[in-house]
């Protein structure tokens, strides 16, 4: 067998693995040390809310009609005589209104215009149409400096005028987390397939041609 063959292939996996490791570390969600408080219980500071989403208005999806509270669409052309993933952006849109997050002892306002948002993409037609999106009724996690507003709750379930509590964005954009789906936990990465595939390619055709040379 060829070991000077098979110890170049494996230092080459092992490169190969390293990258894909050091990606995923960078893409994986850090736990959040803000403290966890329920609407019920809030004073001013930052706190972490985790609650279902208590639409005031909404969008539908561009991709199923779902109804949305944050719609961030992408739409794609692909490119001619191209394979593959290759393609053009031709319009984006991003659509967003304030609603409610219901934690069932309160509500908080979270306008998402002000906020950064982590959202599961889904798309249609191979890709062309893609979109990020908040739909109504979905768990997230809001991250952010609480304040207490006066606001006037016209329609729905929230009717006049009361007090409750809401973000405050002027120093800093609350933080919003779709927590329902698990590829906001582990996101997935195309590129770290690659890697991964690329490092057991590699020893095996190292194995492999040693063992034919040997």
């Amino acid at each position: 067998m060829n070991w000077s063959l098979f110890a170049v292939t494996s230092l080459g996996a092992a490169f190969c693995w390293g990258v894909a490791a050091l990606r995923a570390r960078k893409r994986a969600r850090r736990p959040e040390d803000t403290p966890l408080c329920v609407v019920a219980s809030l004073t001013e500071g930052r706190f972490r809310v985790v609650g279902r989403i208590a639409p005031i208005r909404t969008i539908p999806s561009a991709v199923d009609g779902t109804p949305c509270v944050y719609r961030d669409v992408a739409e794609y052309r692909a490119m001619p005589g191209a394979r593959g993933a290759l393609r053009s952006e031709i319009a984006h849109e991003v659509s967003a209104h304030p609603f409610f997050v219901d934690d069932g002892t309160g509500h908080l306002l979270v306008d998402p215009r002000y906020a950064e948002i982590e959202a599961v993409s889904v798309s249609e037609d191979d890709g062309l149409t893609t979109e990020r999106r908040l739909r109504a009724g979905e768990e997230i996690e809001v991250v952010g400096t609480m304040c207490r507003l006066e606001v006037e709750r016209e329609g729905g379930p929230y009717r006049g005028a009361t007090a409750c509590w809401g973000v405050d964005a002027s120093d800093a954009p609350p933080k919003i987390s779709y927590r329902t789906a698990p590829e906001m936990l582990e996101p997935s990465d195309d590129v770290n397939a690659f890697f991964r595939g690329a490092g057991f390619l590699l020893v095996f055709a190292g194995a492999l041609i040693g063992a034919l040379a040997g």
